[in-house]
């Protein structure tokens, strides 16, 4: 009986612990998240907001509520030996999904509990292995993950409820700011966005995901817009065509006639565009013609331009392409001519202010490519 009593006992305590009410946060510091990707690494930081509450010019410094450097109370030593929060309540957290540099030290993947030592012209950021803990009561120094330097800046305006916001954005890059009454720390995150990219998209052309030419070529895109992983992207561009449910169009070849002018392999390109512009527009004609001005081979570029004319006669996508191809080759006259007619088959106020724009040129004996 007494056994029974003791597992009940043990049960509804267990219970009791377990299910705490849904009520909201306690000293009136409501929790908040922001969260944001660099690339597709997702960055999150989770926390309580304290307000300023009349408190302005008494938030920071000796004898202020965050007091300067490592002078919270710690239940560890019984002595005000830990960092501040960087919030209220319980801990404030920030999750990489990925590894990332903090102001270009290197941190793993993970959630990490935030901390702050405060002082009048630096603050020192903790990331916490102890992620868990309430607020920095039980903080040691032994759990520390990372420790950076950063310059608070002030703010102009004052700001009532602690927040942290991502107040700059880059390709691989960000800076978070905590932001409270007239103080800023701002601190930087780097992402290698492109190999964590490329090993995602090695993980999903394996799956389920790889049975989709779309997705093959997509990812075969993001390597050649980047220049990267040149050999993968052209087994990946090649799939897009002749694997599971391969496509073979004009944008399909087009893609694969890339990876093999990006690996120099100019034969194979050629004999690729060639093909693809069995199944070409007009104005694809034109457009990989234009690309081939760029990379001064005129020759290719006016054969093009011809089987265009050929193929499609005498049109707005053909007329536009020669007014290019003739203006390369310095025949400005030969390019006036196809610009005129340009001009007339022009399909919207915008086309016809650019070939205006593009004839001044030419009077003037000016190649309309540069």
């Amino acid at each position: 009986m007494k056994i029974c009593q003791l597992l009940l006992v043990i049960i509804l305590s267990t219970n009791i612990c377990l299910a705490q009410m849904d009520i909201p946060a306690s000293g009136n510091n409501p929790r908040a998240m922001v969260s944001e990707e660099v690339g597709i690494t997702s960055i999150s930081i989770k926390y309580g907001r304290p307000d300023v509450n009349k408190r302005e010019g008494k938030i920071y410094g000796d004898g202020n509520l965050v007091t300067y450097g490592f002078s919270t109370n710690n239940f560890i030593t019984g002595k005000p030996t830990s960092p501040w929060r960087a919030g209220a309540n319980e801990n404030t957290t920030i999750t990489f999904e990925h590894d990332v540099t903090v102001e270009g030290k290197p941190i793993k993947a993970g959630t990490y509990g935030l901390h702050m030592a405060m002082d009048a012209d630096k603050v020192t950021l903790i990331f916490s292995n102890q992620a868990d803990a309430w607020g920095s009561f039980y903080y040691e120094e032994k759990y520390d993950a990372l420790r950076v330097e950063v310059k608070p800046v002030a703010l102009e305006k004052s700001v009532e409820w602690l927040k942290y916001e991502f107040i700059e954005h880059k390709e691989k890059s960000c800076v978070i700011a905590m932001q409270w009454e007239k103080l800023s720390v701002p601190f930087k995150v780097e992402v290698d966005v492109d190999n964590i990219v490329i090993a995602r998209l090695r993980e999903q052309v394996t799956s389920q995901k790889g049975f989709n030419s779309n997705n093959m070529l997509q990812a075969a895109q993001f390597c050649l817009n980047k220049n990267i992983n040149l050999e993968e992207a052209l087994q990946w561009s090649i799939r897009a065509i002749t694997g599971f449910q391969g496509q073979k169009s004009f944008i399909t070849l087009r893609n694969l006639a890339t990876a093999y002018e990006k690996l120099n392999r100019t034969v194979q390109a050629d004999s690729t565009m060639d093909e693809a512009l069995l199944i070409a527009t007009a104005n694809q004609y034109t457009a990989y013609g234009r690309q081939l001005i760029g990379q001064k081979r005129l020759e290719r570029a006016m054969d093009v331009f011809k089987a265009s004319e050929k193929r499609y006669g005498d049109m707005w996508g053909v007329n536009n392409g020669l007014m290019s191809g003739y203006s390369a080759k310095g025949d400005f006259t030969k390019a006036l001519e196809y610009a005129n007619k340009a001009l007339a088959q022009a399909p919207n106020d915008a086309a016809k202010k650019q070939i205006e724009g593009f004839i001044l040129k030419l009077k003037e004996g000016k190649d309309i490519n540069q």
